[in-house]
């Protein structure tokens, strides 16, 4: 295999992690030697900036954007649910035929479609361009919760699947009747270099109040909780929130991410805890700036809810994977998708959606830096085999057996 193709149907690139993986997944697969391209769809709203600048990754892949009919500027469409899922609806479909017009032209040699890959976890896309290559992969992120005799006859079509975690894989297997033989079961990855930068807590603080002098929870002798992601409910960072308004006087938690309307939102339903100083809420950041906010921290926080099966079971969190690599302190819900990756050796387990286990967990952390620091060093000796290189060279070896 020569070439691989990336399908990512999303605004690339952005803000969103799911645009952040397909970034660092190519640049990995360009590592190992094949020629990597990422196929989107000329989405507005990504950024102007090239990839590389973004993410602050190595300008070693293509990117083509593909036409799409994108109703998602239209000011009344993310207003409801309902305009919204029909946005959606029409930018996957019409994205899924202009992928099917651009690979039948690439595909027309036969020797180029023995030598291409076709990777993605869009379904749509991988099920028509299964008809003109049979070297479809299918990443598995999410895990279907209906349409299952759909996804027997499409998976069958794909000759490899990966998938994030073993809970997934197992269900699959059993749900779908997927030959096991076929299934890649690797979780997912982290740039360590790009997080365990060699940065004390007072350096990072002080580089963040260089560039953000408004806040004051940055002193050097407060105490810092740190959330760094989006703000979607399934996070959990509503019981982080509630669990701060418990902590002690000088505790503060920073919460870094989210998109300008999830903001919006979690500060609304949270202001009682701002207006009082327990909680800063920074909103989106670079990724190439998390690191340092990430040293910044006393407790990094991972809160992740165990009402929500893509929360339990289905993730294969790149946060905490991240949290790792920084080389500070964990404090995570108690769920499978996490244990799945880390351990009582490397991590603070408390019940999920628990805000009082939770500033438990964190004053804990705080209180016996003896503990924090043997945590923290071996969550970083484990988190360095999930590097990005190491799961594309894992992903290639697995196609090479296949073939």
């Amino acid at each position: 295999m020569r070439n691989l193709f990336l399908i990512f149907h999303g605004r690339f690139p952005s803000e969103k992690a799911a645009a952040l993986f397909a970034a660092k997944s190519a640049e990995a697969f360009a590592g190992q030697g094949l020629e990597t391209t990422i196929v989107a769809p000329r989405r507005l709203g990504r950024s102007k900036q090239s990839a590389s600048a973004f993410y602050g990754v190595r300008a070693t892949f293509g990117v083509e954007y593909l036409p799409v009919i994108d109703l998602f500027w239209l000011p009344f469409v993310n207003r409801f649910s309902t305009t919204r899922k029909i946005a959606f609806f029409v930018s996957f479909a019409s994205f899924s035929l202009s992928c099917t017009y651009f690979f039948a032209i690439r595909l027309a040699k036969r020797a180029t479609r023995s030598e291409t890959i076709l990777f993605s976890n869009e379904w749509l896309p991988l099920l028509a361009l299964s008809f003109l290559s049979k070297n479809t992969f299918y990443e598995m992120h999410d895990f279907p919760e209906s349409g299952h005799a759909f996804f027997v006859r499409f998976l069958c079509r794909m000759r490899w699947v990966l998938i994030h975690n073993r809970w997934k894989s197992e269900k699959a297997q059993s749900l779908f009747g997927i030959d096991s033989e076929k299934i890649l079961c690797r979780a997912n990855a982290v740039d360590i270099t790009q997080f365990a930068i060699p940065l004390s807590k007072v350096e990072a603080r002080k580089q963040l109040t260089q560039a953000h002098p408004w806040i004051a929870a940055l002193a050097p002798d407060t105490k810092l909780v740190m959330y760094t992601g989006h703000l979607y409910g399934w996070k959990g960072v509503d019981t982080l929130a509630a669990a701060s308004a418990l902590l002690s006087p000088n505790t503060k938690t920073i919460f870094v991410g989210g998109t300008p309307a999830d903001v919006a939102s979690f500060k609304l339903r949270h202001a009682e805890v701002i207006s009082n100083g327990k909680v800063v809420v920074i909103g989106h950041r670079p990724h190439t700036e998390i690191p340092v906010w990430q040293k910044a921290a006393d407790v990094l926080v991972l809160p992740n809810t165990a009402k929500e099966d893509i929360s339990k079971y289905y993730t294969s969190p790149m946060k905490l994977f991240e949290y790792m690599a920084s080389n500070r302190p964990i404090v995570a819900s108690d769920i499978p998708s996490i244990r799945e990756i880390a351990d009582d050796h490397s991590v603070l387990f408390v019940p999920a959606d628990d805000a009082e286990a939770l500033a438990k967990g964190i004053s804990r952390m705080i209180d016996e830096p003896a503990l924090s620091n043997s945590l923290a060093r071996a969550a970083f000796e484990q988190v360095k085999a999930n590097t990005w290189q190491a799961r594309a060279a894992e992903i290639c070896a697995f196609v090479h057996r296949q073939k």
